[in-house]
């Protein structure tokens, strides 16, 4: 003879079968960004990959951090701005737009992150 099925296990099946589809539509939004884990808004023009900072920081493309984890903004914080850092790398395309030898992806040059370094050096 075959053994009732129970409200309990019909819970595990609904809880797993639930698992289950909300992990499949987590993976559906996964953005298409080819799967090579950089996406357009941290990629950077070649130009820009190993350049030099204002202080000849030398960019690293594999040690960068995430603009969320620096809080970059695109407007400046309390007089600091990209372009007066440091680490800014400036315009190298005539787009408007700089890079950064610390932070991923085009920055602007009146933008601003908790990286900030003021560059002391002439120009």
């Amino acid at each position: 003879m075959q053994k009732p099925t129970t409200d309990v296990e019909r819970r595990q099946l609904l809880a797993l079968v639930g698992s289950g589809v909300a992990a499949g539509l987590a993976g559906c939004a996964g953005g298409g960004d080819g799967g090579d884990g950089t996406t357009e808004s941290d990629a950077v023009p070649e130009e820009y990959r190993t350049a030099t900072s204002l202080d000849g920081t030398e960019r690293d493309p594999d040690s960068l951090s995430a603009k969320g984890d620096v809080n970059y903004q695109s407007e400046p914080e309390n007089g600091e701005q990209c372009s007066d850092c440091r680490f800014y790398i400036e315009d190298k395309n005539d787009d408007g737009m700089g890079a950064c030898a610390v932070v991923e992806g085009n920055i602007d040059p009146s933008g601003w992150c908790v990286s900030y370094a003021v560059y002391e050096g002439g120009g």
